[in-house]
């Protein structure tokens, strides 16, 4: 999966032809003048996280159209991968841009999927994240729709504890989602009742870097066998 830095700058690249709008279309009720004067104050790619944090939260429904949707896009996409934006954002953003995007031109769909593949493995590197790793399950599967095999596979091949540290995490949690029934849930839930999590898992408990981390991880593990246990066909097929 792309670097987060080459990939970031292939989004800009991308989106580069969408300048922005000498006007926007805004509710007058929602959005003040001086949140639409604090997006044009500076160029795109030093914009804060306060100036579009308002934008993030009401574009392409109180705020703008498509095309200005994808002008800001690149540095929304940037902001909420380093955690300058607020987590929250990426509900709102993910959804309408993944509700948009199977028409647009294979240059932008390529650019944002190796944007996601950088942030899934920022994600995978670094515990705690703002956007959660079952958050950003969601969002390549359910918000995007896009196969979740690869990014499950990724995980298997990490071998940080924040990696082994977010399944543990998952495997407390992921039952409360709302992907019940759509295939990728089912895809998840086969991989985490399959062997891949206790090889994870196991491996980061034997370098863990502190007994709280290790016991985290023992923990872990042995949730991960009740749950196998009680699953029939668990990690079939």
């Amino acid at each position: 999966m792309a670097d987060l830095d080459q990939a970031v700058d292939a989004l800009y690249t991308a989106f580069s032809r969408y300048p922005l709008p000498a006007e926007t279309d805004a509710c007058d009720h929602c959005v003040s003048p001086e949140q639409v004067r604090a997006t044009r104050a500076a160029p795109l790619r030093v914009l804060t996280a306060s100036a579009l944090a308002p934008y993030a939260g009401n574009a392409l429904s109180t705020w703008g159209d498509v095309d200005e949707f994808r002008h800001f896009l690149p540095r929304i996409l940037e902001l909420l991968v380093l955690e300058e934006l607020d987590g929250w954002y990426a509900d709102v953003v993910l959804d309408r841009l993944g509700a948009r995007w199977d028409d647009w031109r294979p240059r932008e769909r390529e650019a944002i999927i190796a944007v996601v593949g950088a942030w899934w493995n920022r994600t995978l590197n670094h515990y705690p994240r703002d956007v959660d790793v079952m958050k950003m399950i969601e969002i390549i599967a359910a918000s995007l729709g896009l196969d979740l095999a690869p990014y499950l596979a990724a995980w298997e091949a990490n071998t940080t504890e924040p990696a082994a540290r977010h399944l543990a995490w998952l495997l407390h949690d992921y039952t409360v989602a709302s992907g019940h029934g759509a295939e990728w849930y089912a895809l998840l839930t086969d991989w985490i009742m399959g062997p891949a999590p206790a090889a994870i898992l196991e491996r980061a408990f034997f370098s863990a870097g502190s007994p709280e981390v290790a016991r985290t991880l023992s923990d872990a593990l042995e949730t991960h066998r009740v749950v196998s246990a009680e699953t029939p066909g668990a990690g079939a097929g």
